[in-house]
């Protein structure tokens, strides 16, 4: 299990009071936590709790209604006026910020017209400006930490879903962001290739890495994070260490969600 380092004064990401509505639906309903570097936290929630919600929000995928993410303490999609507060950052700035947090999402969202290796590297041609044989490399190295370096000249189309995933890993990864975001990264999965993702996480998290983790797979919970944190209508119902989450949570809703989800 990685323990969370949290000697640093700062957090790896800070999400103050957040709040998110899609017009009269109210999702997050004033979210603070605090993700420490070297953390590796998993949410856990039923469909509907807002986990894939608030990890959009981090990124800034979807701009929060009220409240504030900072990512070592720099405000997300914002930036200092003159005179001290905050403003709308422009979309430049928001891309510059966006580097910074490396994103997994459900579906693969591969380029089905280039290779594995091609998915890596465009993406840093295209994001960061990286000079193309830079960008090879880098793509070469990502795909061999995924241990994907045998299908790196294949497309696609001819990869299980559970080697596109490892592709879009790597991609993430080639971009060294200070922070990992998977948003249900094995919910497409069949059940047979869920296992092949689960380990390249692991060995992510073992590394260091700083990681927020929506998730329904416990044991993976159980056995990789330091920490959980139960979603329920939109608010944090349990957060608490992971030993601790499983072995005697505090609340009836998280003692009757775990009950539920650990017999299917």
């Amino acid at each position: 299990m990685t323990t969370a380092i949290q000697s640093e004064r700062t957090p790896a990401i800070g999400i103050v009071d957040l709040h998110k509505s899609f017009g009269k639906l109210e999702v997050l309903k004033g979210i603070t936590c605090d993700i420490w570097p070297g953390d590796v936290v998993c949410m856990i929630g039923s469909s509907g709790s807002g986990k894939s919600t608030l990890l959009r929000c981090i990124n800034y995928l979807e701009p929060p209604t009220a409240g504030q993410v900072y990512v070592h303490g720099t405000p997300m999609g914002r930036v200092k006026a003159g005179d001290g507060t905050l403003r709308d950052a422009d979309q430049g700035t928001l891309a510059k910020q966006r580097m910074r947090i490396g994103f997994v999402f459900q579906h693969f969202n591969l380029w089905p017209h280039k290779t594995a290796l091609g998915n890596v590297a465009e993406a840093l041609v295209v994001v960061k400006g990286m000079r193309r044989d830079e960008a090879t490399e880098r793509g070469t190295e990502a795909l061999r930490r995924v241990d994907l370096l045998d299908k790196q000249d294949d497309y696609p189309s001819t990869l299980s879903g559970g080697q596109q995933q490892r592709v879009a890993i790597a991609r993430m990864l080639a971009m060294e962001p200070d922070v990992l975001l998977f948003d249900e990264p094995t919910s497409a999965l069949d059940p047979e290739l869920v296992g092949e993702v689960i380990d390249v996480m692991q060995g992510l998290a073992a590394e260091g890495n700083t990681m927020v983790v929506a998730t329904h797979e416990l044991g993976f919970a159980r056995e990789t994070a330091n920490r959980m944190v139960f979603l329920d209508d939109g608010v944090i119902a349990e957060e608490a260490p992971t030993e601790t989450f499983f072995e005697s949570p505090r609340q009836e809703r998280t003692q009757s969600f775990l009950k539920r989800m650990l017999k299917l």
